[in-house]
């Protein structure tokens, strides 16, 4: 006789570890499940005190899969795949929930601050957010609204701009001096790195793509650490980890905090931004509209 309960390990920590694995980041399934870094790593530490043996070696804040962890990832992500499929299948929601996809950092800078507002307030509705990087996971045939970078262009999507992009390098204040801006802060240290991520698109704008763009020689000269994702470089860049190209509409609370330095007073302003888009000729239900509408409000939430 089969005993679930005896022969596998709290259920919640198999759906962290799915996360960390697929993302290989502790950060990146913190901003996935919307949780802090600190519970997933407790999860992972729970699992593996279960196993009684390790699925990920840390090598400072990098992760990597160690050959038990190889073997269980696959092997969860298709069960948890399987489990989701099936439950889906037969389930029939009181209410129809507003599905929203959103790039990852956008979730977490932009959005959720927002929706917080919104689910409080007296126009608040069913949703789900879900948070990717995959246009194509974005742009789903599931997606009610979608917050996606672009210039606003999307075949089969129409909809309007959030917020427009303005890139400027950020970092935290305990690794920049007074007044120093970011040359001051390439000749003092060549040691600190940039944070740099692959980009996943061509009008994505990493740290090579930047100076490109502004012409700026220093960049290629200066160490650069690659990071996992845009999200990523933002995480290290509160703990001083180095210099991330910030969206500064998107860090506006950071900067706003202290918590983060904008290290130039220019900006680079690009035709790109973040738009909340649904699919053309499709009419959004009541309640998908009332969460655009709320989107597209100017200004910042609880801020008189």
């Amino acid at each position: 006789m089969k005993s679930y309960r005896k022969n596998l390990p709290p259920l919640d920590t198999l759906v962290f570890f799915e996360s960390a694995a697929r993302h290989m980041s502790f950060t990146g399934a913190a901003a996935e499940l919307f949780v802090s870094q600190a519970a997933v790593s407790k999860r992972i530490q729970q699992l593996e005190s279960w196993l009684g043996v390790p699925v990920f070696e840390r090598r400072g804040r990098r992760i990597r899969k160690t050959p038990a962890g190889e073997r269980l990832a696959e092997r969860v992500a298709m069960s948890l795949d399987f489990l989701d499929q099936s439950i889906a299948a037969i389930r029939v929601p009181a209410e129809k929930v507003v599905t929203i996809a959103s790039m990852s950092s956008v979730a977490m800078f932009w959005l959720q601050p927002r929706l917080r507002v919104f689910a409080l307030g007296s126009d608040a509705c069913a949703f789900n957010l879900v948070s990717t990087d995959r246009p194509s996971d974005i742009l789903s045939a599931e997606t009610d609204l979608a917050v996606i970078y672009s210039d606003g262009v999307v075949p089969g999507w129409e909809g309007g701009m959030l917020i427009g992009e303005r890139l400027v390098p950020v970092a935290a204040p305990s690794i920049v001096k007074a007044r120093e801006g970011f040359a001051d802060l390439f000749a003092r240290s060549r040691e600190l790195p940039l944070l740099d991520y692959s980009r996943r698109g061509p009008d994505w704008i990493n740290w090579g793509r930047w100076a490109e763009l502004t012409g700026n020689p220093l960049v290629h000269d200066w160490p650069k650490r690659r990071c996992a994702s845009y999200l990523q470089t933002v995480g290290l860049a509160l703990e001083g980890e180095g210099v991330a190209l910030g969206s500064r509409p998107l860090l506006e609370d950071e900067i706003a905090s202290g918590r983060l330095v904008a290290l130039s007073p220019d900006e680079l302003v690009t035709s790109k931004g973040y738009y909340v888009l649904h699919r053309s000729g499709v009419a959004l239900s009541k309640d998908a509209e009332r969460v655009k509408r709320a989107l597209l409000q100017p200004g910042h939430p609880g801020r008189g």
